[in-house]
């Protein structure tokens, strides 16, 4: 994680955490079918340390959930514009292989324009 990057997840955090330590707090209060209200902040108290632990393990694992789906989106993304220009350079060499020494060079120009390499597909 570049240096920017881990400022911005910490202060992220440190402003959103006493809300979800809170909110950890406060439903683990309640699951235990003890919640009466006010009269029930001492028992939270009691709980506020796994509260925070709570909150921290689903705050991390939300953020690395994001962070691993847009990372899988971009591979899915990079590896189609691979076999993009795989299959464009195999079909211009099949191309080439079948047409007239002027219709090639044109040809040629072309993909060379198009950042499309013929050279590794072409037939020998």
């Amino acid at each position: 994680m570049d240096e920017g990057r881990e400022r911005q997840w910490l202060r992220r955090h440190a402003i959103i955490a006493p809300f979800g330590i809170f909110t950890a707090t406060v439903l683990l209060v309640v699951r235990s079918g003890q919640w009466d209200g006010w009269e029930s902040l001492g028992l939270a108290a009691d709980m506020v340390d796994l509260g925070a632990v709570l909150y921290a393990m689903v705050a991390v694992l939300a953020e690395r959930g994001v962070d691993m789906v847009f990372w899988a989106l971009e591979r899915k993304k990079q590896r189609e514009q691979e076999n993009k220009a795989k299959n464009q350079a195999e079909f211009f060499a099949e191309l080439l292989s079948n047409v007239s020494p002027q219709t090639k060079q044109e040809l040629e120009q072309w993909a060379k324009k198009k950042g499309i390499s013929l050279d590794k597909h072409a037939p020998r």
